[in-house]
Order: structure tokens, then C-alpha cells, then sequence
């Protein structure tokens, strides 16, 4: 169940690895609809809930009745996950007044359950504000996301981030969720060549009548520009240290534990 509708947006994406030998950087364009515009940087490191059990019967938890939705929660995310820790740039969307508003940070990730009995439920999944207004679970995807909602299928998969995608604060007090809304053209998985639509952005501001909106931006067509073979293949490196760094970290505490 998904509670977005589908927006496009052309994306630019230049990866690097950082000097710590736990983050990376990635700096992104994003415009075409004539209204939104937004630049910046998002720093990205090991994901520890990363793990095989993620879409598979063991990785879906019944946290509450299930006549007390939502109910059901992930415990791992995609093994080939890495997390988003610092969003930096500006926003900019015009059909809402918003010009070059600085990025602020990254809204907190806060896993909640979920309204579907889906084993694909990352478990870093939340909702902001509350239950069933805007999804995200600021995960990163070096090689392309993998479905992570498949009620209904084919599921969306494919892009950077994933349906759910990062939520992000601006200066001015709105939020803006950036995701991956895949619309596939065939189904498969591992991802098969995406359809058109393929980015999304949503803005959650206060009205003064309505109180929280959320609001859908609206574009047309995708550009992807990505980097030369050989720069694509060091990058790819990169983010394979950082999930081997992570799985040590983790090893070493478990010993520590023991």
C-alpha cells in the first residue's frame, strides 16, 4: 500500500567516496517540471540493519491486533542497503513559493510499523508526522534499490533511493521526501529497465487552515546522467568498504558482547 502519487523529476547523481573511512557523499540535480529545483550533497554510510532475512517470511513482525493498523513491522533492511546521515543545499518549489530555501538536515529516522503484512517492509521504515501521510526510510541504494513494498506488485525498485526514499527539513519549516517511485516496466528482480517516471518529491508544510499537507510535485520525463565505467567501478568499491566496515564493527561488538 502506498500513500504517494507518482511524481517525476530528472536527476543528476555524482558519487564519492569520502576521506572518513565510514561516509561517502552524493551530490544531486534535480529540475524539469518548470517548478522544482533542488541541489545538494546527502552523506551516506554502512547500513546496520542490512541483511539477507529482508523479503522473507523472517523479517515480518506483528507488533499490534490487526484491528489496530498499522501493524506490521520489518526487522532488517535490504542487504545491499547504506544509510543517509547529512542532507545539505536548497529547495526550491515554485508553485508552493519556495526559492532557494537551504536544506537543513535529514528528518531523523524512526521505524514504525506498517499497514500491509509485507515481508518487503525495511525495518527502517516511519512515517512523519503520523501513520499514513508520508512514508520514508532514508536508505541509499549504490546499484539500484530493490522492491520494498510489493502490496500490490511489481512494487517500485530501481533508482537511488527507494519508495520510500529521505525526508529532509528546510529552513523554512516544510519537509521534503525525495523517493524512487520505479514505475517498472516489466517485472523482475533484480530490477529490470525502468519506465520514464522514476523519481518523485513530495512537500509536507503547515496550512493555516488545514494544518499538515502534503503536497505532490508534478513533472515530465527522466534524465540520468552517470558516471564514466571506470569512475562507476571505484565508486561501487567504495560503498562495497563501507558495508564491509560495517559488518566488522558489528562483528566486533557482538564479541565484545559475548
Amino acid at each position: 500500500m502506498r500513500f504517494r502519487t507518482l511524481a517525476v523529476l530528472p536527476v543528476i547523481g555524482v558519487l564519492a567516496v569520502a576521506g572518513h573511512a565510514h561516509a561517502a557523499t552524493f551530490n544531486f540535480a534535480l529540475g524539469g517540471d518548470g517548478n522544482v529545483t533542488a541541489s545538494g550533497t546527502l552523506t551516506i554510510g554502512a547500513d546496520p540493519h542490512a541483511n539477507s532475512t529482508f523479503g522473507t517470511p523472517a523479517n515480518l513482525q506483528q507488533v499490534s491486533p490487526l484491528d489496530m493498523p498499522p501493524s506490521w513491522q520489518g526487522l532488517y533492511d535490504p542487504l545491499n542497503a547504506l544509510v543517509i546521515t547529512g542532507a545539505t543545499g536548497t529547495f526550491s518549489d515554485k508553485a508552493l513559493d519556495i526559492t532557494d530555501v537551504t536544506i537543513t538536515g535529514l528528518i531523523a529516522t524512526n521505524p514504525e510499523p506498517h499497514f500491509d503484512a509485507d515481508q518487503a517492509i525495511p525495518h527502517s521504515f516511519g512515517w512523519y508526522p503520523t501513520p499514513g501521510v508520508i512514508s520514508y526510510d532514508n536508505l541509499f541504494y549504490v546499484n539500484g534499490s530493490p522492491q520494498t513494498c510489493t502490496v500490490p506488485p511489481p512494487g517500485n525498485y530501481g533508482g537511488f533511493f527507494d519508495n520510500y526514499g529521505v525526508m529532509f527539513s528546510l529552513a523554512n519549516g516544510d519537509v521534503v521526501d525525495l523517493y524512487s517511485n520505479g514505475d517498472i516496466t516489466a517485472v523482475g528482480n533484480p530490477p529490470v529497465t525502468p519506465g520514464p517516471n522514476f523519481y518523485g518529491v513530495v512537500v509536507g508544510y503547515t496550512d493555516p487552515i488545514k494544518g499538515f499537507t502534503a503536497n505532490y510535485a508534478s513533472a515530465n520525463g527522466l534524465i540520468f546522467d552517470t558516471p564514466e565505467p571506470s569512475t562507476w567501478a571505484m565508486m561501487i568499491l567504495g560503498f562495497a568498504g563501507l558495508g564491509f566496515a560495517g559488518y566488522r564493527r558489528s562483528r566486533g561488538a557482538a564479541s565484545v558482547a559475548a
